[in-house]
């Protein structure tokens, strides 16, 4: 490896061969950057839990990257003690590692996990190295706003007062949404102009296009051709809003069918919401591999996603752009101000339904079934603005200013 390649450092849990969304974004985002032969990246992640738990070697070269499995366990994912268990293991060796690393260069990290982030970007300033801190997710504010925990607890304030600072000390803060960068102003109000950066999301523009309905073998599999079909897939966190699609699902529309692909701690909520009337006309699948998803994203006619009203700023759903990457109008059930309603609203490729509203669910799905015209054209619109802005190489080439940016 040439002596002139900047070198990059990225802190990530989840990372190939792992195929969660996070997971997914970085491996392929780091893949084109590395593939411009101008820097030297190294990846620190844990042993995959999610979509495999095969065990993986303490180093391999993959795509240009040199990946460290660091020391950690990968208990299942529906464990919650053995997830806790697998971030602290992994939080650990990162931190002793990164205390005893002899590396010089810039370190990336994210907000999976979150706190973890914030010890990072600490020791990586007292070692003097220069941080990109990405915000995919804000915590502990996010936990306050859904009442999760209290801004009275003693270990809360602590939490938020460290992030604070970590916000402060960080050479860039990547948001990935307007609502979340004004989040970061209204937080940290005196951070350098440039310290900040809005930076959206991205999806992998050459593995995921437009398919012919009627042809789809996720179709033809799951015997869908005979209906209008709504899709759900992705992972049922807490910033979703299930419950809203479980009182439109319980509606049973006629010629409807309700995909839900995942799981997560909200899946309950929405089953409970839905009764059995809707579980008549639901399909409800696990997590797919990348290959599934392929063809999954396309098998159906709109796309849902959801956003809290309390998660207005603290995240941006990534499967928004699967949705759009496939030429699938976009059904958000999210507050009108958040990101993810104006992505929807100004590409014009979908509806927006304010969170709590099922009855504007269910006429907004039967609107998409009845106008066929305006729901091609959605779709088409869909896929124009996701080439124009949110394809991964648009990503790499976001992130490799950012790198120069700081290089320089």
């Amino acid at each position: 490896m040439s002596e002139n390649l900047k070198r990059i450092l990225l802190v990530s849990q989840v990372f190939y061969p792992d195929q969660v969304a996070v997971s997914n974004l970085f491996t392929k985002l780091f893949e084109r950057i590395a593939a411009t032969d101008q820097f030297d990246i190294t990846v620190w992640c844990a042993q995959p839990s999610y979509t495999t738990r095969e065990r993986q070697p303490k180093h391999r070269n993959y795509q240009g990257l040199n990946i460290y499995y660091l020391p950690s366990t990968n208990f299942r994912k529906d464990s919650l003690f053995g997830r806790l268990l697998n971030v602290a293991t992994f939080s650990v060796s990162v931190i002793i590692k990164l205390i005893f690393s002899k590396f010089r260069g810039t370190v990336v990290v994210h907000t999976t996990p979150p706190f973890l982030a914030i010890l990072v970007v600490r020791i990586a300033k007292f070692k003097k190295l220069k941080v990109i801190y990405v915000l995919m997710d804000i915590f502990p504010d996010g936990l306050i706003r859904l009442g999760k925990v209290s801004i009275r607890n003693p270990l809360i304030r602590l939490w938020k007062r460290w992030h604070r600072q970590a916000l402060k000390q960080s050479d860039r803060i990547v948001a990935i949404g307007r609502d979340m960068e004004e989040w970061v102003r209204e937080e940290v109000p005196y951070l350098a102009q440039n310290q900040l950066k809005n930076i959206p999301l991205w999806q992998d523009e050459k593995t995921l296009s437009p398919i012919e309905f009627a042809t789809n073998p996720f179709v033809v599999k799951y015997n869908l051709a005979s209906y209008f079909v709504v899709q759900f897939s992705g992972n049922m966190g807490l910033w979703n809003d299930l419950v809203t699609v479980g009182k439109a699902v319980s509606k049973g529309i006629e010629g409807v069918k309700f995909v839900f692909i995942g799981d997560g701690i909200r899946k309950r909520e929405l089953v409970q919401a839905m009764g059995e009337k809707g579980a008549k006309s639901s399909l409800f699948l696990t997590f797919l591999s990348n290959q599934e998803y392929t063809y999954s994203v396309t098998a159906c006619h709109c796309g849902l996603v959801t956003l809290r009203p309390e998660a207005l700023g603290m995240g941006v759903p990534s499967k928004i752009f699967g949705i759009m990457a496939a030429g699938i109008p976009v059904l958000a059930i999210a507050p009108g101000s958040s990101e993810l309603a104006l992505i929807v609203l100004e590409s014009n490729c979908g509806l927006v339904v304010e969170p709590g509203d099922a009855e504007g669910l269910v006429e907004a799905i039967v609107y998409l079934k009845l106008n066929e015209g305006i729901r091609r054209q959605m779709g088409i619109n869909a896929r124009t603005a996701f080439e124009q802005k949110y394809t991964t190489q648009r990503g790499a080439s976001n992130y490799i200013n950012l790198l120069n940016e700081l290089s320089s």
